[in-house]
């Protein structure tokens, strides 16, 4: 009688079951619970992983064009090279049309050029967000700046922020009727192109109230300096 009632007793009881499902269902949960972190850090870590890596390679190319840019021979003044301040949707939305001896295009594609004629600018409406190039293998003194190609460059950019240095400040714009005007008003004889450039973007997604910003400055070796310009003269 005795064997039997020790047989009867060797189970668990329900409060020991309930204890250990409760117990499985709190290791479980804070094994989901360090996944699901780890996962958003990932997640996170990898987004801006692709926010700097996008900065890197989109204010490389542009200053990298920019740099290599140059007033064409027999080319207008205030036509070569063109930057208009613009705004769209609360932001800046810049463009920048150049010639220049690098493209990212020209060394691919159109073998043979020296020149190219570049411009930067963004979309608008279905094509906001997008960071836009068109170039040509060659450069129209008559009528610069005629669409041959388009190419997206980045995406998520947000605002395009371009200030040009003209020995003495940054200012907004650059070439172009109004610049040409204004100058003529002026007692400083403005350089043709700029000394350099600060390129400023900032890329979010759709929507973001706090898009991150870069810049960068760059040289233009091309730009002639005020002791090249007086020993041209003494010749």
């Amino acid at each position: 009688m005795q064997l039997h009632r020790e047989e009867k007793n060797a189970g668990f009881t329900i409060i020991e079951i309930l204890i250990a499902v409760a117990m499985a269902a709190m290791i479980l949960s804070a094994v989901y619970g360090a996944y699901h972190t780890i996962v958003k850090t990932t997640m996170n870590y990898s987004k801006v992983s692709d926010v700097y890596q996008t900065a890197r390679i989109t204010l490389d190319t542009l200053a990298k064009e920019i740099g290599g840019s140059y007033q064409p021979l027999f080319g207008e003044d205030g036509k070569m090279f063109v930057g208009i301040d613009e705004w769209y949707g609360g932001l800046e939305n810049d463009s920048l049309s150049m010639v220049t001896t690098t493209s990212i295009l020209g060394g691919e594609e159109w073998i043979g050029y020296d020149s190219f004629e570049v411009k930067y600018y963004l979309g608008r409406g279905s094509d906001d967000g997008f960071l836009f190039m068109e170039t040509s293998p060659y450069f129209d003194l008559e009528e610069p700046f005629g669409k041959i190609k388009e190419v997206i460059l980045a995406e998520n950019i947000r605002s395009l922020d371009f200030k040009y240095f003209n020995g003495i400040d940054w200012v907004d714009t650059w070439g172009g009727e109004e610049a040409t005007a204004s100058a003529g008003e002026s007692d400083e004889e403005m350089p043709i192109l700029p000394y350099g450039v600060r390129i400023t973007i900032s890329i979010g997604v759709k929507g973001d109230k706090a898009p991150k910003k870069f810049s960068v400055v760059t040289s233009l070796p091309m730009t002639p300096r005020p002791e090249e310009e007086e020993e041209e003269g003494e010749i």
